[in-house]
């Protein structure tokens, strides 16, 4: 019997270099859409605003491995790749996710939970939630940041005027005496 070639490709699930295991998987995406609606019209009309940031929500879990081996996700104490991601999870910023099935994704983690049972002596769950991390756009300045830089211009310009009309009126006064 021949493999399937997807998995073939399969990676292990990791994030920021934690393994971990994957239980499921799933993204969550679309299209950004405005939908205007007018007075006296029965038609709206719906505006597309751009792509939707990709989210992730994993359902990733640790075991523990009947024997020890060099790598963490493969051990006996289940604590260590758990106690991994959970440092990765907590560190913020972007980081690389890599899942089975996809290349690599630089992704950010707004939200995860852990969950351990007595029952389930030897494994935990983590409910993870990832948002793709594009590049961020060049910020511009606030609206009532530039108004106020605006003000602060044309105050000094007043200023500036007044200063010399005020030098000018002395200089003409001066020159009648």
């Amino acid at each position: 019997m021949a493999n399937a070639p997807w998995r073939d490709a399969l990676m292990p699930a990791s994030f920021r270099g934690a393994l971990f295991h994957v239980e499921t998987g799933s993204l969550e995406n679309g299209r950004r859409i405005v939908v205007h609606e007018f007075p006296k019209k029965d038609t709206p009309y719906p505006e597309d605003m751009g792509r939707r940031a990709k989210m992730f929500s994993v359902r990733g879990y640790c075991i523990t491995y009947p024997a020890d081996t060099n790598e963490p996700l493969y051990s006996h104490d289940y604590r260590v790749p758990r106690d991994l991601l959970m440092a990765q999870l907590e560190t913020g910023g972007p980081g690389m996710l890599q899942l089975p099935t996809l290349p690599p994704l630089l992704v950010v983690c707004p939200q995860w939970r852990w969950t351990e049972e007595d029952r389930l002596g030897g494994y935990c769950v983590f409910d993870m939630q990832f948002v793709e991390y594009g590049t961020p756009t060049q910020s511009q300045p606030a609206s009532n940041q530039l108004l106020m830089a605006q003000s602060q211009a044309l105050k000094q310009q007043v200023l500036t005027a007044l200063s010399n009309a005020s030098e000018t009126l002395r200089v003409d006064q001066i020159r009648q005496q």
